[in-house]
């Protein structure tokens, strides 16, 4: 570990890549469904907008039958009232909690979609030009879809962009 970590080739490697980082990436988009990976996908995407003086767009995807935690589906529970009755407040709710999660001088923005979320997020990341989608390893989805990470998965081979997936 001390040739890793003394070697004055790999800080070197290092700072450049850094330095080609703060010029490749600007645009830095962030899929969130509520979940703790989700937000925890946010965290990190905030700490590279921070080091990058990028921009982070919060992006939701509405579905109605990924709004009940897994723990819950399997117990039984309804999807929550306000999402099949109000689901444009409902992704608000959502959107704003997760701007909760973002410090102030970050720039950051919110927005939401109807519809899958696979395809939503990597249409949407590349009609709007990001450099790179930070996402969640699992989110809210149903019984399979959270064992296998059906989104991140399609996120991945989808998308036009690099993909940092948070586990």
């Amino acid at each position: 570990m001390g040739f890793l970590f003394n070697n004055p080739y790999l800080v070197i490697i290092l700072k450049w890549s850094c330095y080609l980082w703060k010029n490749c990436i600007k645009k830095i988009l962030v899929p969130i469904d509520g979940s703790k990976n989700s937000l925890k996908a946010l965290s990190h995407a905030v700490a590279m907008a921070r080091s990058l003086d990028a921009e982070i767009t919060i992006l939701y995807v509405s579905v109605l039958s990924q709004q009940t935690p897994l723990y819950d589906q399997v117990k039984g529970a309804t999807i929550p009232a306000n999402a099949s009755t109000d689901p444009v407040n409902f992704a608000k709710k959502i959107l704003t909690e997760a701007l909760k999660h973002v410090p102030e001088g970050t720039q950051v923005q919110t927005h939401n979609e109807l519809g899958d979320p696979r395809i939503a997020i990597t249409e949407f990341a590349e009609q709007n030009g990001y450099d790179i989608i930070v996402i969640g390893s699992r989110g809210l989805g149903t019984i399979s879809g959270l064992l296998l990470g059906s989104v991140s998965t399609y996120v991945i081979r989808n998308s036009h962009c690099p993909v940092l997936v948070v586990k």
